[in-house]
C-alpha cells in the first residue's frame, strides 16, 4: 500500500523548495509514495497588514491519515502556525522532519549556511589576495540568511578585518529589482566601491552585475562579486558568478528517507553547502559554460511569463462579465477545460459546500473564517485533460479518486481565500511549474480577489435592486407608485413585446372612494386603499407589476407567460368582499374593474393600452353607479 507524506511549505523561493521535492521524489522507489505538498504564502497587504490567511491550507492536514510530514520551516515565517503544527504531529504520533529550523520533538535536518560561505571568503583572501568587503541582505529574518551573515561578520572578526556599519547594507527585500534600485543609487551618488561584494543571494549578486554593466566597472578587475544558492543563471551570465551552492536536493532526499524508515528521533543533521568559484571572484567558472541554453531558457520564461498574465486578465474577466453563480460556475469550467497548461493537465478547483451562497452574501465584508468544513465542491476538475463531472467529496479525501492512480504522484494544494476569508483550495497533479515566478501565489490571489470582486458586484447590484424597490413603492398600498410606472412597467411591456407576449392589462378603481373620505375621514380612506390593494395583490399571479395609478386607483400588467384567460376582474371582486365580510366596515367597500389585453404585434404604446383599459373599467364604475346610486 502507498505511502503518503504531508509536505509543509511557504514556496517564496521557488528554487529551494522544487529542488527539495526533486531529492524527495530521488527517495521515492517502486512507486510507493504518494507526496501531498501544502504550500502557503504570506504577504503584506496594501495596508500593511501581515496576512497569513495563506497558511491555512495546513488546516486540511489530518495527520493521523498519513505516514509522515516534512515541515520546511525555515520557509515558514510563523512560529506559531509552526508551532501549532508540530503539536498536531506529535499528538497524532507520526514521523516527522523539520528543515534548519529546530522544532522540539521534530528531527532537525539542518542545511548549513555559514560553513560554504566562510570557505568563499578564504579563498577571496588566501587565492585573490582581497582584504576589503562589503556585505549586502533584506531585512528577511531567516535563519538561513543570518547564518550566512554570521559566517561573514565572524571571518572579518577572525581575521582583523574591517567591519562597520559603513560596509554592511540592509535593502528592504532580497530581491532583485530591490537590489537594482539600491546600486542604480549607489554607483549615481559615487560611493567608494569595496574589493569584494557579499552578497546573501544570487539575485541581488545578479542585479549587481547589471549595475556594474551599465556604469562600465569591469567585474573582477574593479570589483569582485560573491552570491548564494548556485542558481542555475549564476553561470549563464559574463562573468558567471562565484556563489555557495546548498545541497538542496540531497536534504530532500535525506529527509523522506528518514520519514519513510521511521527514523526521525529528534536530533540535528548537517548538510553543507559547496563554493562555486566563477569568473566574478577572478577564477575561471568550474561550471560549463551554457550562455545559450540559459538565454533561450530566460526568453521562454519572459514568454510564458506574458502567457500566464494573460491566463489571469481572461479569467479575471470571466468573473467580471459574469451576471449571475450559474453563469460564472459555467464560463469558468467552459474556459479551464480548454486553457489549463499553468493550471496542468491534472487538477481541482474545490470550494467550500456553502460556497454559491457566499457568493450572494450582501455583507460588506466576510467575517475571518480559515476552515473548510466536512464537505468541498469541485467547481471545475480535469483530469488527463478531459472535463469531468462536478462532485462533493469529503474534506477529508482532499483530491478525487479518479486523481489517484498506481503511480507515485506529487499533489500540490494552494488556498483560494480573500484578505481572512478561505473560500477553498486548488489541486494539481505532478505540475511543479506553476510555482515558477511566484505564478501560484498570482493564480491564488487572483482567483480569491475575483471571487470578492464578484460577490461585491452581486452585494451592490443586490442594494441598487432594493433601492430602486424603496424608490418605486408606495408606502401606503404596498404596491409600485408612478415611478415604478416608468421605471418598471415600461421596460416590461417593451420586453413582452420582444420575447412575443401579449400584455395584460387591469384596471381596478375603489367605489364611492370620496364618500368614503367625506363621511368616514381619512383614515377609513387609506384602510379601503390598504384593503382593495391587498385584494389585488393576493389575486394576481407574483410576478405580475402593481402599481398605484393615482389616489384610489390602481393598474396591473402581466402577460400571456403564466395568463391562461382567468378572470381577474372577478376573482379581485371576489377576495375584496371575502376580506371585508369579516372587517364589520360602517360602509361597502367595492371596486370596479376592466381589463384590456395587447397583443405583441400591437403598436399601440403602453400608455395608449392604459386609457383604453381605463375606459372600460369607467363604464363598469357607470353601471355600479346606476345601480347604487352617486352616493349611499
Amino acid at each position: 500500500m502507498k505511502k503518503k507524506i504531508a509536505v509543509l511549505t511557504c514556496a517564496w523561493n521557488t528554487f529551494f523548495v522544487k529542488e527539495f521535492i526533486k531529492g524527495m521524489k530521488n527517495a521515492i522507489k517502486d512507486n510507493d509514495v504518494d507526496l501531498y505538498i501544502f504550500n502557503a504564502y504570506d504577504y503584506t497587504e496594501y495596508s500593511g497588514f501581515l496576512n497569513y490567511t495563506g497558511f491555512s491550507i495546513y488546516n486540511l492536514i489530518n495527520y493521523e491519515d498519513f505516514d509522515g510530514a516534512i515541515i520546511l520551516s525555515d520557509l515558514i515565517n510563523n512560529a506559531r502556525i509552526l508551532e501549532k503544527e508540530r503539536q498536531k504531529i506529535l499528538k497524532a504520533g507520526k514521523p516527522a522532519v523539520t528543515i534548519s529550523k529546530p522544532l522540539g520533538g521534530v528531527c532537525n535536518i539542518k542545511i548549513d549556511n555559514y560553513t560554504g560561505l566562510y570557505e568563499m571568503l578564504e579563498h577571496l583572501v588566501k587565492t585573490h589576495g582581497c582584504t576589503d568587503f562589503a556585505y549586502i541582505s533584506g531585512k528577511e529574518q531567516f535563519i538561513d540568511y543570518a547564518e550566512r551573515y554570521k559566517a561573514f561578520r565572524t571571518y572579518m572578526t577572525e581575521n582583523k578585518l574591517k567591519l562597520t556599519l559603513d560596509n554592511v547594507y540592509t535593502i528592504d527585500a532580497s530581491e532583485y529589482h530591490c537590489a537594482y534600485n539600491f546600486f542604480k543609487t549607489f554607483f549615481k551618488e559615487g560611493k567608494k566601491l569595496p574589493q569584494v561584494f557579499v552578497c546573501a543571494n544570487d539575485l541581488i549578486a545578479i542585479a549587481l552585475l547589471k549595475v556594474c554593466t551599465e556604469n562600465n566597472v569591469k567585474v573582477p578587475e574593479q570589483l569582485k562579486i560573491v552570491g548564494y544558492d548556485g542558481l542555475p543563471y549564476t553561470q549563464g551570465v559574463n562573468p558567471s558568478i562565484s556563489t555557495v551552492k546548498n545541497n538542496i536536493e540531497q536534504a530532500g532526499f535525506e529527509a523522506l528517507t528518514r520519514v519513510l524508515l521511521d527514523n526521525t528521533l529528534e536530533q540535528n543533521i548537517k548538510i553543507s553547502g559547496n563554493p562555486v568559484y566563477g569568473q566574478s571572484c577572478g577564477c575561471s567558472s568550474t561550471e560549463n559554460q551554457t550562455d545559450n541554453l540559459l538565454m533561450l531558457k530566460a526568453l521562454d520564461n519572459s514568454n510564458r511569463k506574458e502567457e500566464f498574465d494573460s491566463q489571469l486578465e481572461l479569467i479575471s474577466e470571466i468573473f467580471t462579465e459574469a451576471p449571475d453563480v450559474f453563469t460564472l460556475l459555467t464560463n469558468i469550467e467552459t474556459f479551464l477545460s480548454k486553457s489549463h497548461s499553468f493550471e496542468g493537465s491534472d487538477f481541482c478547483i474545490f470550494m467550500k459546500a456553502d460556497w454559491s451562497s457566499v457568493l450572494i452574501n450582501s455583507t460588506e465584508n466576510l467575517p475571518l473564517n480559515l476552515t473548510y468544513g466536512s464537505q468541498v465542491q469541485s467547481i471545475c476538475s480535469i483530469q488527463n485533460g478531459v472535463k469531468y463531472p462536478r462532485e462533493m467529496i469529503s474534506t477529508k479525501d482532499l483530491v478525487p479518486s479518479k486523481m489517484k492512480n498506481d503511480k507515485s504522484n506529487v499533489f500540490l494544494f494552494m488556498p483560494i481565500f480573500h484578505h481572512s476569508y478561505v473560500h477553498g483550495y486548488f489541486v494539481t497533479k505532478n505540475n511543479l511549474e506553476i510555482l515558477d515566478n511566484r505564478n501560484g501565489y498570482k493564480w491564488t490571489r487572483n482567483f480569491g480577489t475575483s471571487l470578492e470582486h464578484f460577490r461585491k458586484k452581486n452585494m451592490f447590484k443586490q442594494m441598487s435592486q432594493q433601492y430602486l424597490k424603496l424608490s418605486t413603492k408606495d408606502a401606503l398600498s404596498g404596491m409600485l407608485n408612478r415611478s415604478g410606472l416608468e421605471k418598471l412597467a415600461k421596460p416590461f411591456f417593451k420586453q413582452n413585446k420582444v420575447n412575443g407576449l401579449t400584455t395584460v392589462l387591469f384596471f381596478v378603481d375603489i367605489n364611492k372612494m370620496k364618500f368614503i373620505n367625506d363621511q368616514f375621514g381619512h383614515l377609513h380612506g387609506d384602510l379601503a386603499v390598504k384593503t382593495v390593494s391587498a385584494a389585488v395583490l393576493e389575486t394576481v399571479p407574483k410576478n405580475w407589476l402593481c402599481i398605484r395609478y393615482g389616489g384610489d386607483e390602481f393598474l396591473v400588467v402581466g402577460n400571456s407567460r403564466n395568463y391562461n384567460g382567468e378572470d381577474y376582474c372577478y376573482k379581485i371582486k371576489e377576495r375584496l368582499a371575502q376580506k371585508t365580510s369579516v372587517m364589520r366596515l360602517p360602509y361597502n367597500l367595492s371596486a370596479s374593474v376592466g381589463t384590456y389585453s395587447v397583443p405583441s404585434t400591437s403598436d399601440m404604446t403602453l400608455e395608449q393600452a392604459i386609457e383604453t383599459v381605463d375606459d372600460i373599467m369607467y363604464k363598469q364604475k357607470q353601471e355600479f353607479h346606476k345601480i347604487h346610486g352617486p352616493s349611499r
